[in-house]
């Protein structure tokens, strides 16, 4: 009877121990993403110096690590020490080509319009020609037998297209379809 109960108690503790450890793991990827899509923020909007730009380039992101969550789920991997840790990178990773794109918009001059057409001419190949090298940089990392390299590379390569996806057609789409105009007046502190 006392060997059964030992067994229980310990299958019990083992179960607390897990539940814990995802708890953990849950409340350090939400708060470092959040933390991650602030910086996020500041950044766009200290580069570009305009709110609607920082408010779009975080909602993209936002739109990214949502996206990858959800691709997460669907391939059923479930919530561990790796993937807490790639969960907490995904903001530092999609940043890259939202805030080209909102820089080369921000300097462009003339209307809305124009300014798209300037910013993808400008930066759009650049970007483009970025995605593709690093995605297929991740590719080789699928065929590894290390875990935690595989799953770099597969989250690595969702990253990249999510956050490539989401700056060319979604990003750039909301800046045309609100044409917020751009005023490029900015006083400065003459000393």
């Amino acid at each position: 009877m006392t060997n059964q109960f030992n067994f229980f108690s310990q299958k019990i503790k083992n179960y607390q121990t897990f539940m814990n450890n995802q708890l953990i793991y849950v409340r350090s990827s939400v708060t470092t993403s959040f933390i991650g899509l602030g910086i996020a923020f500041f950044v766009i909007l200290f580069s570009t110096r305009l709110l609607h730009l920082g408010i779009l380039a975080t909602l993209s992101i936002a739109s990214v690590l949502i996206s990858v969550m959800g691709i997460m789920v669907m391939i059923n991997w479930e919530l561990g020490q790796m993937e807490a840790i790639l969960i907490s990178v995904v903001a530092g990773f999609s940043v890259d080509y939202v805030v080209h794109l909102a820089h080369s918009y921000e300097q462009a001059k003339g209307t809305t319009d124009m300014r798209i057409k300037q910013a993808f001419s400008e930066m759009g190949i650049s970007v483009m020609n970025g995605m593709v090298t690093s995605a297929g940089a991740s590719i080789p990392l699928f065929f590894c037998q290390l875990q935690f390299f595989k799953k770099f590379g597969t989250f690595l390569c969702i990253i990249i297209v999510f956050s490539w996806l989401f700056a060319n057609f979604a990003f750039m789409s909301v800046l045309a379809q609100l044409k917020i105009p751009v005023k490029k007046e900015r006083k400065c502190l003459k000393i």
